[in-house]
């Protein structure tokens, strides 16, 4: 027996050896699938932890240097506020340009200094170099616009070619996403690859469960959970992914916002304030953020109203309305504004927010729309007045020169004739009055006829001495006689008014003079006009200088803009400069300004010389006679008594008539007896043009004139349009030229 179990103890080792061998072998495999299974989820894991470590930090600066360096670059950085500056030249864009270089520069420089590798150290150079040569043209900007050069000459200095720049920040972006790509696919591959190789090692260990099920169990155990943290990890990154990307999104809406927008805590210190409203502030980031709102206070705002806003916001309320801001440099602006609280889930107010439009341009259109309406207005008013206040001018400015005469025919005392001539001088005033109502409203057309500027310029003081204080000293030395342009007189004597008006204003009460000046420049001489209309003889020189402040350099190019004004609000339209040179340049001339705080102002008024007519000097001289027989018709009496005086005393005989109808008949009875019909145009009944068509059907040769108190364009038909106009009131001289004009021209 103990033989046979000797015998078998071999056996059984050697049967027990392949097992032993197979089991140790198992095991060894066994652990180096273990050791091997460990060792390569270690290494994926650690690709991973490396890869998701280098992609969240992705969102490194470079990523906020490459925004910051496209939002000062970009669209509402500097090119776009370049380009600004070029075309609108204020001195706000100059400060925003510098700012913006400033930021930019330091914005690269910063990125420099991080060790960045050669295409983005590259890209950083090429943007720099147009940067810089940007900065470098601001100064060229600012010195064409002191030079008064226009937006087209200004550009063409100074354009630059940015496309190399635009170009290296796209590589810049292009670089950075790659890199955030690279990354990304790097931790994809590893998670891929673990995916991988745990499956095939799982499919090793079905086979080895068949010898060591608690083992597999184990190893399934741990495949298992290793295959649910990959699958969690791959939908957590993406996840993460998306978060990231519309956050991305969400920040570069709020700060390319054209709104301002800006996040207060709920204790009203500033958390946050985006490009917009650093732009419009001229404020800084750094000078915002943790300061009260209350550093954009202008003092327009009582503090009741910020105290109900306040309450209002706590309540869980928004607030809409527009406030009157404070810059940074102590102007202002006006912003549309809309305060609202920022709840949580809970409802609870976590923070305030603040959107705002800056509406300071849409204001200042609604006060120039408002101030042609206020125009409109005075037009409207003008018109409405004018038929009758022109008829009481008519009739006393005809009186007045009719007692004129008859008082230097009787010789009368000296007191008298300065009484008359005061009057005179009033109702001289009374009508450039009304005739500055009309023209301004653009109610009455201008009428350009030739126009002699000595005596123009001489009537024209007689008025303006009146109204001058003592304080101020009015001369006029003209160095030639008969000098004569084409221009409407009411323009003309308005052009003198205005200038020397304003003279006067800016002397104040402390005194000094206004000199004006005329003379002539002939044709070619350097200092004249250089395009001249045909048949111009040379250019005619008016200066009218005061030794008043001054205007200040900053403003004298927008002092012919319409609307802009240095007086206080309701002291002035802003029209009148603006007034002076179009009708200047309406006359084919121009309009110069000279001015410092040492010598005063001198506007300078070019007009191109014309021959000086024959019934322009006839004007200037006693009024031509008459004798010829006058169908005269008004249905004013007052004004049919003071006409037919006037004419009268130019020796025509007058037959007059308040009523037209009468007048057609009186005609119809003896036609040939009468050598020309002078009406007014607005009658009842039947109007002047009216009564000039039913006479011309009767005798079609026979002269007519309208003198008429209000005349608008389109009041003579087509036919009439050859008929002599005299507007009311006209003096006697005026009367006289036009009568012969009538009559001679009908002759000739």
């Amino acid at each position: 027996m103990q033989s046979n179990q000797t015998s078998h103890t071999p056996k059984r080792r050697r049967r027990l050896m392949p097992i032993a061998v197979t089991g140790a072998a198992v095991l060894l495999l066994i652990l180096a699938v273990m050791l091997a299974l460990s060792n390569e989820t270690s290494s994926r894991f650690r690709k991973i932890k490396t890869g998701w470590e280098e992609y969240s930090q992705a969102a490194d600066p470079r990523g906020l240097w490459i925004s910051e360096i496209r939002g000062y670059f970009g669209y509402g950085g500097m090119i776009h506020n370049f380009k600004n500056y070029v075309l609108r030249q204020e001195d706000i864009y100059e400060e925003t340009l510098r700012a913006q270089s400033r930021l930019l520069l330091d914005a690269i420089s910063t990125y420099q200094a991080a060790n960045p590798d050669p295409v983005e150290q590259d890209a950083l150079v090429r943007i720099k170099r147009v940067v810089e040569e940007y900065s470098r043209n601001i100064e060229i900007i600012k010195q064409g616009i002191s030079e008064h050069k226009s937006a087209e000459e200004i550009d063409a200095l100074v354009r630059v070619d940015d496309s190399d720049a635009l170009r290296a920040l796209a590589v810049l972006e292009r670089h950075w996403l790659d890199q955030r790509q690279r990354n990304l696919d790097t931790i994809v591959a590893a998670l891929s690859d673990g995916d991988a190789l745990v499956r095939s090692l799982a499919g090793v260990m079905v086979l080895l469960t068949a010898l060591v099920g608690l083992i597999a169990l184990m190893i399934f155990a741990l495949v298992g959970s290793a295959l649910r943290s990959n699958a969690a990890q791959l939908k957590e990154l993406e996840a993460r992914k998306s978060a990231q990307m519309a956050e991305r999104k969400l920040a570069w809406v709020v700060q390319q916002s054209p709104a301002s927008i800006m996040i207060t805590d709920t204790n009203g210190m500033i958390e946050f304030a985006n490009r917009k409203l650093l732009e419009m502030t001229g404020y800084s980031e750094e000078e915002l953020v943790g300061k009260s709102p209350s550093i954009l206070k202008s003092g327009h705002t009582p503090e009741g109203a910020y105290r109900d806003i306040w309450k209002r916001l706590s309540q869980g309320k928004p607030w809409r309305g527009v406030f009157k801001n404070l810059r940074k440099d102590g102007s202002h602006y006006w912003a549309a504004t809309s305060l609202l609280p920022l709840l949580n889930e809970e409802g609870e107010i976590t923070n305030y927010i603040g959107v705002g439009e800056d509406i300071t341009e849409k204001r200042h259109v609604d006060e120039q729309i408002a101030q042609v309406q206020k125009m409109e207005a005075v037009g409207i008013l003008a018109g409405s007045v004018a038929h009758d206040f022109n008829n009481v001018l008519m009739t006393i400015i005809g009186n007045t020169e009719l007692i004129k005469l008859e008082s230097e025919d009787m010789d009368a005392p000296e007191d008298v004739r300065a009484s008359i001539d005061h009057i005179e001088i009033a109702s001289r005033r009374a009508r450039a009055l009304i005739q500055q109502l009309l023209t301004f409203a653009r109610q009455q057309p201008g009428q350009a006829r030739r126009l002699e500027l000595h005596h123009a310029v001489d009537e024209a003081l007689e008025l303006i001495r009146v109204s001058t204080p003592p304080t101020v000293q009015i001369e006029f030395k003209p160095a030639v006689d008969l000098v004569a342009t084409d221009i409407d007189p009411t323009a003309f004597f308005q052009i003198v008014m205005n200038l020397c008006h304003n003279a006067v204003e800016a002397i104040g009460d402390r005194g000094g003079r206004i000199e004006l000046r005329l003379d002539r420049i002939n044709r070619g001489t350097e200092g004249g006009l250089k395009k001249l209309p045909k048949g111009a003889l040379g250019t005619i020189r008016l200066e009218i200088d005061d030794n008043g402040p001054g205007i200040p350099q900053d403003i004298q190019e927008k002092i012919f803009e319409p609307f802009f004004s240095t007086k206080p609000v309701g002291k002035g339209t802003g029209l009148g400069l603006a007034i002076v040179r179009n009708w200047v340049e309406e006359a084919g001339g121009k309009v110069r300004l000279q001015s410092s705080r040492e010598t005063g102002t001198c506007f300078t008024l070019l007009f191109p010389e014309f021959e000086v007519t024959e019934s322009e000097t006839e004007q200037q001289s006693r009024p031509q006679m008459g004798h010829e027989h006058i169908l005269l018709v008004d249905d004013e009496e007052e004004l049919l008594y003071t006409i037919r005086r006037m004419m009268a005393r130019l020796g025509y005989r007058v037959e007059a008539f308040s009523n037209p109808a009468l007048a057609l008949h009186a005609f119809r009875t003896n036609p040939g007896s009468y050598d020309a019909v002078v009406t007014d145009m607005m009658m009842p009944g039947m109007n002047g043009a009216e009564l000039i068509t039913a006479l011309h059907e009767i005798r079609p040769e026979l002269p007519a004139m309208v003198i008429s108190s209000y005349m608008v364009e389109g009041s003579l038909p087509d036919d009439l349009k050859d008929v002599v106009t005299v507007q009311k009131p006209v003096n006697m001289a005026g009367l006289a030229h036009a009568m012969r004009l009538t009559i001679d021209r009908s002759q000739g």
